[in-house]
């Protein structure tokens, strides 16, 4: 059961600053807020199926777009995987998410991590930005908090950024939105995962991304979806791998996120 707003508010208040250490997995050993230590994030658990998979394509040096980075745990992870030649972009719009972004990355000492305060689409302008319930829902046109919208061809260029190589893509919705504003920066080179909200938004990235041949990989569950016909009820995962980026095709078919948990 979801605590009421008002108390998660007053929570992240009184224990923002309280710092834990990450048990387990890829970000072993940092610095986490004990306000933020929901899904998983606190033993480690939260998104291993995903990290496990960028593990997989994620080159040292790489430029990877956290693309709805949240409260930071994917970040943290991805400036591991790309050392400290590569480069981190965590996109993140919501003021509440951002504020635990800066501290987790302040706290655990990471400087190759620049936070992008706006949200990522095919246009450039102002937006409402929120939702009820958790952070991880919110969505561009609901809520009180009004952000910037920016395509990602935009903030390379205006931010000086450069071009993504990698791409995580989390966005409640915006997902092939995310990639049209992408278009002209996609190439054979990269790697993607994008979490898709429906069966017509995978079909719609699917459509994007096949001109540029990329080799597509759908989670076990999205598998089943399309077996069995039966309703979407979540974000599922598609990983996008360009034909020039390195890959073991055994290693990839044989992920959690792609062949599913044991027993699955």
């Amino acid at each position: 059961m979801q605590l009421p707003y008002r108390v998660r508010v007053l929570g992240q208040r009184v224990f923002g600053d309280v710092r834990v250490r990450i048990r387990s997995g890829a970000n072993r050993g940092l610095q986490w807020s004990l306000a933020a230590l929901g899904r998983g994030c606190g033993s480690g658990r939260f998104a291993r199926d995903r990290i496990e998979a960028l593990a997989c394509v994620v080159q040292e040096g790489d430029s990877f777009w956290d693309v709805g980075a949240h409260k930071g745990f994917i970040s943290l992870a991805a400036a591991r995987l790309v050392g400290p030649s590569g480069l981190v972009v965590a996109i993140e719009p919501a003021s509440a998410n951002l504020r635990f972004l800066e501290r987790h990355l302040q706290w655990n000492g990471i400087r190759n991590v620049r936070v992008v305060p706006a949200a990522t689409s095919d246009r450039n302008g102002v937006a409402r930005f929120g939702g009820p319930g958790s952070s991880v829902a919110f969505r561009i046109g609901d809520g009180p908090e009004e952000i910037s919208v920016r395509t990602i061809e935009h903030m390379a260029v205006e931010l000086d950024l450069g071009r993504p190589t990698v791409l995580k893509i989390d966005v409640e919705g915006e997902e092939a939105a995310v990639l049209r504003g992408a278009r002209r920066l996609l190439g054979s080179d990269q790697a993607l995962l994008i979490s898709t909200h429906s069966a017509e938004l995978l079909k719609e990235c699917r459509t994007i991304l096949q001109p540029f041949g990329f080799r597509i990989y759908e989670s076990w569950e999205i598998a089943r979806h399309l077996r069995d016909g039966t309703p979407w009820t979540s974000d599922h995962d598609m990983l996008a791998i360009g034909r020039d980026r390195p890959m073991q095709e055994a290693r990839i078919r044989a992920l959690e996120l792609v062949a599913g948990p044991s027993g699955k």
